[in-house]
């Protein structure tokens, strides 16, 4: 029989724009390598039970790979559960099953768990399920013969990130994901635009981040030549007509001199796109900041966290001062250059004055965008340890781990009032008059409208989909393991 794998991207809440470039990445590497048929089923589109049911009896996989966050634990395990009961190995990978390969192993539906990043690994492991076999596999943990899982502790990543291909496109609804495409809205709504990777790997130590990002990544940074990246645009734009892109890179501007190489081979290629990246305040000099205006940059996405040190310092080292992040949101504003700011609400100890002074202090700087999200210790991280080590009680239920709807935890202040705080943010940043031309410029196209929409259901979630009891009835409340991850990140199939 012909092997033919299904990858799965279980995504069922909160819509988004952004495609899943680690599956694309993934089944591109697989296809190129074993010369086998791969199909993906997303359900960012179909968020329900029966779209992974229905995708399962009409490809007739003989196997299964699912990529899932903590945030989508529940929808991916039941997703291999789906798989499991036709009688198809299963095998998991991305930021959740990473640090906690062991727990992974203890559910009988899954088969083996790819750690770290998933190419090459991925690659051995399909091949050692076309064989009939079971054999230790460098950076996955196996199930044996015997039931007994083969453990792995080694990372297997891809040296050379110019050597992967670019993603499969032709696989995934990418009309859809650039239709919804909402990063630059502020700026012109309606953007055909895509999402880009440029490296992996983050030299920082935030506790909210870390550890987690070092066991997919490893702490070096590692980056595309600008030529590769700027080639994988002319593709898009030549194949999608894509007018727009964000990079998704922890810290884009980590490397200045690799900054002005990309910038130098922008401004060869004259593709005329605008775009945008995340990057850290102290790390972004003006100079740098106009020379990226120059070539398109449109809006930078920056973590101030909270304006209080002893919390921003005290419980997330951050790093940054909230004077640098005040300077360099005035800075872009003055050089043209949007800003979404990311914050943070309800970290332990956190009191409700401290939040109002982070909510009052995004809403005074001239950003065009925020996102309150309420603060989530996700398992595996040096803050989720250290609040297990204070004696907090944190949910063994992983749906609670929702840092745009609710806590895993319940601290000074109850979830409910810290829910209103959050919302009461949105509102005190967006209608500052600052906003309003902005605002009134996203609410006068239809897509600007969608997008809204979709961000407005982060703040009003729906659970997995419309009426789907079913699938609720199948996700399971998992209870943490010391060690499991929750970051998005990149990995091939988160």
């Amino acid at each position: 029989m012909q092997t033919k794998l299904a990858l799965f991207f279980p995504r069922f809440r909160y819509p988004s724009g952004d495609f899943p470039i680690g599956i694309g990445l993934l089944a591109a590497v697989v296809m190129r390598e074993l010369g086998i048929e791969v199909v993906v089923c997303d359900t960012t589109f179909a968020p329900r039970m029966e779209t992974v049911e229905r995708f399962l009896d009409e490809h007739k996989p003989t196997l299964v790979g699912v990529g899932m966050s903590t945030l989508m634990l529940g929808e991916g395990l039941a997703v291999c559960r789906a798989a499991k009961r036709r009688g198809l190995p299963v095998f998991v990978g991305g930021p959740h099953p990473t640090t906690d390969p062991a727990g992974m192993m203890e559910r009988p539906e899954i088969d083996a768990v790819v750690i770290g990043e998933g190419e090459l690994p991925t690659v051995a492991l399909v091949r050692m399920f076309m064989e009939g076999a079971r054999r230790p596999i460098p950076g996955a943990w196996v199930r044996g013969e015997d039931g007994a899982p083969i453990p792995s502790h080694e990372r297997l990543p891809v040296p050379d990130l110019d050597a992967l291909p670019w993603p499969a496109w032709d696989l995934l609804e990418m009309e859809a994901y650039i239709s919804a495409w909402g990063q630059l809205d502020s700026f012109k709504p309606g953007l055909r635009g895509v999402n880009v990777t440029a490296s992996r790997g983050c030299p920082f130590t935030c506790t909210f981040c870390q550890p987690v990002l070092d066991a997919m990544f490893g702490r070096k940074l590692r980056q595309r030549t600008p030529d590769s990246v700027v080639a994988e645009l002319v593709e898009l734009k030549r194949r999608f007509q894509i007018e727009g892109f964000w990079f998704t890179d922890d810290t884009f501007t980590t490397n200045r001199k690799w900054v002005l190489r990309f910038c130098d081979a922008m401004e060869a290629a004259n593709l005329g796109l605008f775009w945008g990246c995340t990057t850290r305040a102290n790390l972004i000099a003006p100079d740098l900041m106009r020379r990226m205006h120059a070539v398109g940059l449109r809006k930078i996405g920056i973590g101030l966290e909270s304006a209080v040190e002893r919390i921003r310092e005290g419980v997330y080292e951050k790093g940054v001062s909230a004077d640098e992040v005040s300077e360099t949101v005035r800075i872009a504003d003055e050089i043209g250059v949007q800003t979404l700011l990311f914050l943070m609400l309800g970290a332990p100890g956190e009191g409700r004055g401290e939040m109002l002074q982070t909510i009052e202090l995004a809403t005074r700087l001239p950003a065009s965008e925020a996102s309150f999200s309420l603060f989530v210790p996700i398992p595996g991280t040096d803050v989720y340890t250290r609040m297990l080590e204070a004696g907090y009680a944190l949910s063994e239920d992983y749906t609670d781990y929702d840092y745009y709807a609710r806590q895993p935890f319940v601290g000074e202040i109850s979830r409910a009032e810290l829910r209103m705080i959050q919302r009461f943010a949105y509102l005190r940043f967006y209608s500052h008059p600052q906003r309003w031309r902005s605002l009134a410029r996203v609410a006068s196209t239809g897509s600007g409208l969608r997008s809204l929409g979709r961000k407005l259901l982060r703040i009003v979630p729906r659970g997995f989909g419309p009426g789907d009891e079913a699938a609720q009835a199948d996700a399971p409340r998992v209870t943490p393991a010391a060690g499991s991850p929750g970051t998005s990140g990149a990995s091939a199939l988160a």
